[in-house]
């Protein structure tokens, strides 16, 4: 899959690298080998956009898993952000509780010591430690105090050992409790680790292939940009070969209005002879003409009389007329849904030449019209009198 996708990606790039090769050969040739070459550009042109559309769709697809993937994450992450708090929870008491061991036991072990130090003396006096303590008596009364305090020492020795030793046990009894919770918690919390790492890893390749799917939709518009330029010399081409030297366009300096249906004015564009968005493609781009806006099958009409060395589907401006005018002045009509007349035809100011369409790249019902001089589009303003507008 990935080998076969490099292949693609190559032959992709180097149909690229042809097609944005300068047309020195246009000059050299006949029209019918000019056309030859616009209906190959447009065959690819349309092949790329099919392209385009397939990898839109499988891109919307894959950021349709994403989106899935993203909740399942999210619920994962909340999973593991809460057993992630248990162990904290389980860590905290663990270390209390042995922070308390450790105390009970020093209590325990302090005493030990007393005992045993208490034990020692006794010892090393043997009966005479006890006899000092009885001997000093001052009455049987006092005798038999001293007796039982002496007995209520040992006594509260042994408890009080028993009682510390009897709560260590506990507390050892409970941290090893809490240690096999803590452990059990942990399996917890790396078994969620685990899924979330796993589920990384299958977002980071989905979202790379997004990320290749719109490289390649880069390149591919790259490569409709290059032929409508090389469609463009194409038709420069055969306009100059097909011009007339016959100059119809003798008014005086203001063509007419190309959209009878909607006023001739700036408020009536819907986008002017500037830089903008491509609404289509989304890209950045230098606007060749006029945009205005009109309802499906209205008539588009001869902004002045001249001659049709035009009538067909023109990449991006869809089904398009051109009319020469003479002395290197050329109009151009395009997103046609219909064509009224035919190349080699002979119209006249006003005559209906197409019905208003949105074919091509566009996003409503609108004629595109620019303006053209010796090849070069140049701003309608002028030529048609309504201010340019800029959007």
């Amino acid at each position: 899959m990935i080998k076969h996708k490099k292949i693609g990606c190559l032959i992709l790039s180097a149909v690229l690298l042809l097609s944005a090769a300068p047309l020195s050969s246009a000059s050299g040739a006949t029209i019918s080998e000019l056309e030859a070459k616009r209906k190959a550009l447009s065959a690819e042109t349309d092949k790329a956009m099919q392209a385009i559309e397939d990898l839109e769709s499988k891109q919307l697809s894959v950021e349709e898993e994403i989106a899935t993937m993203d909740q399942a994450m999210n619920s994962i992450q909340a999973e593991l952000d809460a057993a992630q708090a248990d162990l904290d929870t389980i860590t905290a008491a663990l270390e209390q509780s042995q922070k308390d061991l450790e105390e009970a036991t020093q209590k325990r072990d302090d005493q030990f010591d007393l005992l045993g130090k208490r034990m020692k003396y006794l010892q090393q006096k043997g009966s005479s430690g006890y006899l000092e303590i009885l001997l000093e008596a001052e009455s049987f009364q006092d005798l038999f105090l001293r007796m039982e305090y002496v007995n209520d020492i040992m006594s509260y020795d042994r408890e009080i050992l028993d009682e510390l030793q009897e709560i260590q046990a506990t507390i050892e009894e409970k941290t090893k409790q809490i240690e096999e919770e803590q452990a059990a918690q942990q399996e917890v919390v790396d078994l969620y680790n685990e899924k979330v790492a796993s589920m990384q890893t299958v977002l980071d390749e989905k979202k790379a292939l997004v990320a290749s799917y719109e490289a390649d939709m880069d390149k591919y518009e790259q490569l409709i940009a290059a032929n409508k330029k090389a469609d463009q010399e194409v038709l420069n081409e055969i306009a100059k070969q097909q011009g007339s030297s016959t100059v119809y366009y003798t008014g005086n300096g203001t063509l007419g209005w190309p959209v009878p249906s909607r006023a001739a004015s700036s408020s009536s564009l819907s986008s002017g002879f500037v830089q903008r968005t491509n609404p289509v493609t989304g890209k950045w781009e230098s606007h060749s003409g006029y945009d205005i806006p009109a309802s499906y099958g209205a008539d588009i009409v001869a902004a002045e009389s001249g001659l049709v060395t035009y009538a067909g589907w023109m990449n991006g401006y869809g089904y398009t007329v051109m009319i020469s005018h003479g002395g290197g002045l050329t109009t151009l009509y395009g997103h046609n849904s219909s064509l009224v007349v035919s190349k080699g035809q002979t119209v006249t100011r006003g005559q209906t030449i197409a019905k208003c369409g949105s074919t091509g790249m566009s996003t409503g019902n609108h004629c595109h019209f620019s303006v053209l001089v010796n090849g070069s589009y140049v701003n309608p303003q002028s030529y048609l009198g309504v201010a340019n507008v800029g959007y």
